[in-house]
């Protein structure tokens, strides 16, 4: 609902991006975007979702979390520094919680068609 209690339309998201000046997003061309979500930092570091969103709420790795019940936003930049591949190290090392799902499980779902 926007502030006046009315439901939101296109008319009115534009015209709000208008008076804002809010540009219009464009993805990329190269594909990177420089933000990402937490599922796709996660497969970008090749550990578990839930183990980068741990390190990100213990402050391990830096992330944006802006709303309480908003996604984790990850820098592309970040993901590459030193905290981050700390993380991954340990994720890696933790044998009793895998960080992810191991390369040659086969996919149970494979087979629906």
């Amino acid at each position: 609902m926007t502030g006046h209690g009315n439901r939101w339309t296109r008319e009115r998201v534009s015209a709000l991006r208008s008076h804002h000046k809010i540009p219009i997003f464009r993805p990329v061309p190269d594909g990177n975007e420089p933000w990402l979500n937490l599922n796709e930092a996660a497969g970008l570091l090749g550990i578990a979702p839930k183990t980068l969103g741990l390190a990100a709420e213990a402050g391990e790795i830096e992330g944006d979390h802006p709303l309480p019940d908003g996604p984790w936003i990850f820098s592309r930049s970040t993901l590459g520094e030193p905290a981050a591949q700390r993380v991954v190290h340990r994720a890696r090392q933790n044998l009793h919680h895998p960080t992810g799902s191991h390369p040659d499980q086969q996919n149970p779902f494979s087979s629906i068609a």
